[in-house]
């Protein structure tokens, strides 16, 4: 009788050893599936910010291209808007100073929206 027990005993081992590695291979499994998802999200995520990089870099250049614009036009405007001279009366005739010529200043101003 006890060899008989032992031998169920045995069999009931070894079924749930055989059922204990058969759900751990099915765990593993799912496991190495889900870990397959996230590697595919994280590889999607990594191409969209680099697309998204690119598309940054490419903004900036172009800001940057449409602020010089701006500012050269600005600058064209400033001289265009600069006073004409007016024709000096005649002078009398008096002594003459050592004089400094009078030098034209052109600021350049930008404008930031």
């Amino acid at each position: 009788m006890d060899i008989i027990l032992t031998r169920i005993k045995n069999k009931m081992v070894t079924k749930t050893l055989g059922q204990f590695e058969k759900n751990v291979g099915i765990s593993f499994s799912y496991v190495k599936k889900d870990l397959l998802s996230v590697n595919d999200m994280v590889s999607d995520l990594h191409e969209k910010i680099q697309h998204l990089s690119m598309n940054q870099a490419m903004l900036v250049d172009k800001v940057i291209k449409l602020e010089q614009m701006v500012t050269k036009k600005e600058i064209k405007r400033e001289i265009k808007k600069a006073p004409a001279r007016r024709k000096a009366a005649p002078k009398k005739a008096k002594a003459k100073k050592n004089s400094k010529p009078v030098k034209k200043i052109v600021k350049e101003t930008t404008v930031y929206q």
